[in-house]
């Protein structure tokens, strides 16, 4: 199995004050967090709406660090490990003291993907979570915490196909395989109660959104576009969601709900990917190649859909 990764995404956290100052009321007009213009990737807020972690490839290109910086000096974040090898898709703990993160690991000249807690002020190393199976090269990707924050959600090849589990930190429990398909299952989000999941999934042929209720294991198709629907993410109050959908031609931010409403956030004609909503489920950031450059953008949602 080869290494899958060919670009390098440093991953690094960023204080934006609670969302920044002059960002505009208007859902019209996204307000751009970084201006660096280098490649970046799934942004994920801290509770607290100060810090936001997110993997961005650096000019060295040969390692992925995790960074602390502040909105006045986004230059010269702080480096919060100490690996060289590339760590990405990180995401905090409800209670924010600690963060899930992709890890690339090597064994021999092959590489491989594991999932790794550490804490977010990185006063320790990554610890590995969940890893290979049976001696076995596997891939465990795009953690997703539970709210109690005793166990995660995460997609693994380790039996093949590409689809999703949920595992205790601790590992008092077995790792439970959530979904069968005979295509891949993909980028799954929590709802805040822990009692839904949303996820990407090929089993329709192309990319679409699925739901699955963790109670009675239903699933429940939520699109049918004929561009491709992935990377959801539940607002606070799980009543709507976003994601990322080319239905329009190009890769834009669309909001949904429950009662079939969609709306285009972005109107863009360049790649948008990645959104996620702020802790006050007020803006929606994301990614974009707005000018040929890659930064985090966030944009005000609009208010018919905060009632």
């Amino acid at each position: 199995m080869k290494n899958p990764i060919k670009t390098l995404l440093p991953l690094l956290l960023i204080s934006t004050a609670n969302l920044p100052a002059d960002a505009p009321a208007s859902h019209d007009t996204p307000f751009a967090i970084t201006r660096d213009g280098a490649f970046k990737h799934r942004p994920q807020w801290h509770p607290d709406g100060q810090k936001l972690a997110f993997a961005r490839h650096e000019a060295s290109g040969n390692s992925i660090f995790i960074r602390i910086a502040k909105t006045s000096d986004l230059a010269h974040p702080e480096r919060l490990t100490k690996r060289i090898a590339p760590e990405y898709h990180a995401t905090f703990s409800h209670d924010g003291k600690a963060v899930l993160l992709t890890l690339i690991t090597l064994s021999g000249t092959q590489g491989n993907l594991d999932i790794a807690l550490m804490p977010s002020n990185g006063s320790a190393e990554p610890k590995i979570v969940a890893g290979d199976h049976d001696g076995k090269l596997s891939h465990q990707d795009w953690p997703a915490w539970m709210p109690d924050g005793k166990r995660f959600v995460f997609t693994s090849t380790h039996e093949g196909n590409q689809e999703l589990y949920l595992a205790h930190i601790d590992h008092s429990e077995p790792i439970e395989r959530l979904t069968q398909s005979p295509g891949q299952d993909l980028h799954p989000a929590v709802s805040p109660d822990g009692t839904f999941i949303l996820f990407s999934t090929d089993r329709w042929s192309g990319l679409e959104l699925a739901r699955l209720d963790l109670a009675d294991r239903k699933i429940t198709r939520l699109t049918t576009s004929p561009g491709l629907d992935d990377y959801p993410s539940i607002a606070p109050d799980q009543k709507k969601w976003v994601f990322i959908s080319a239905r329009s031609g190009t890769q834009n931010v669309w909001i949904s709900n429950s009662n079939g409403q969609t709306e285009n956030l972005t109107q863009s004609t360049t790649p948008n990917s990645f959104p996620t909503f702020t802790p006050d489920g007020k803006h929606v950031t994301y990614i974009s190649n707005k000018d040929g450059k890659t930064d985090i953008y966030t944009i005000a949602i609009p208010k018919t859909w905060l009632k």
